[in-house]
């Protein structure tokens, strides 16, 4: 399991609003290249939305699924990325003094990061997971200030 923690100067609703966008997932997360479709009950459980991972040479398609939704607090989904693997990703929003802290969990369910030695897989997915994070705090930042200039 990968555990990544970083506090955001805003409140949890707007932090929910990117989590609950999917176009917004290829700005933050790392190795997300395009969204190539959204199911049309987003964001209620059990939709999906359809995603391409890699690089303009060789792409990846498979989805992430909402396994759980409790806005603002959290989100649960399923992220899969065959045939690397599939995983459990729980993020988090907690109300702050400055704003909000966001936990983003993530639990390999199969593939090779679920079979590897975690000493091997864990800091792998912390440094990924380091720099999706601090990409979603820029990826809010930047909606509060074009909200702001509205």
């Amino acid at each position: 399991m990968s555990r990544n923690e970083i506090r955001i100067s805003a409140p949890p609703s707007q932090v929910f609003d990117v989590l609950d966008d999917p176009q917004a997932y290829p700005r933050w997360v790392v190795g997300a290249r395009r969204i190539r479709r959204v199911d049309p009950d987003w964001p209620a459980v059990g939709s999906c939305f359809h995603h391409a991972i890699g690089t303009a040479a060789a792409e990846l398609h498979d989805s992430s699924k909402i396994l759980e939704r409790q806005r603002p607090d959290r989100l649960t989904l399923e992220v899969r990325f065959r045939p690397t693997g599939v995983a459990h990703v729980t993020m988090t929003v907690q109300p702050d003094v400055n704003g909000s802290k966001f936990l983003i969990e993530e639990h390999p369910q199969s593939g090779p990061f679920a079979v590897a030695p975690r000493v091997l897989t864990e800091p792998l997915l912390w440094v990924r997971n380091a720099i999706s994070v601090q990409r979603l705090r820029h990826e809010i930042e930047r909606r509060s200030a074009t909200r702001e200039r509205s």
